[in-house]
């Protein structure tokens, strides 16, 4: 009985280390015959690539790029490139000047308003301020309009606030 044991016993301890061996150890492709056809190297393999660094994108290239978003009706896309030249130029008025034109274009008046505010805090000029009063002539447009929808027929205010409009409008021809 002993004997059987041991024999067992070293059935079990060869078939282990055979195992070991094919899955861990280096042997030649001569060892391996499932793998037809098909050699392991035997010198160590080329050292992995360097890791690719890139440069940080620039200022005019991001710009550019939001240009192109912006003359391509990408709004998101722009909006993204502008807020990125932003970072990367804070004191620049360039950035938020364009930025209110983006939001001026979409509708966004609020957002356009604080754009041109920010530019207007970085570089004093006239072109931002104009493009500011026009973006708050709009704004004070839609809400005199709002008012003038609430207010009830027969208040003064609502009466006056029409004529105001018109004579908005009117100049604005």
């Amino acid at each position: 009985m002993p004997r059987m044991v041991l024999a067992v016993l070293g059935s079990v301890a060869l078939a282990g280390c055979a195992a070991l061996d094919s899955g861990f150890g280096a042997t030649a492709a001569t060892e391996r015959p499932w793998i037809e056809g098909v050699g392991l190297a035997t010198t160590p393999s080329a050292p992995p690539p360097a890791p690719v660094t890139t440069k940080p994108p620039t200022p005019a290239f991001v710009e550019e790029r939001a240009r192109q978003a912006y003359e391509t009706g990408r709004w998101d896309v722009a909006e993204g490139y502008y807020l990125q030249w932003i970072r990367l130029q804070p004191n620049d008025a360039g950035p938020w000047f364009q930025l209110g034109n983006l939001y001026a274009e979409q509708g966004r008046l609020d957002a356009a308003e604080r754009a041109y505010r920010e530019a207007l805090r970085r570089r004093d000029e006239a072109r931002t301020l104009h493009n500011l009063g026009l973006v708050q002539v709009r704004l004070g447009v839609g809400a005199l309009r709002e008012a003038q929808r609430r207010l009830p027929p027969d208040d003064s205010a609502r009466r006056e606030t029409r004529e105001f409009l018109q004579t908005l409008l009117e100049a604005a021809q």
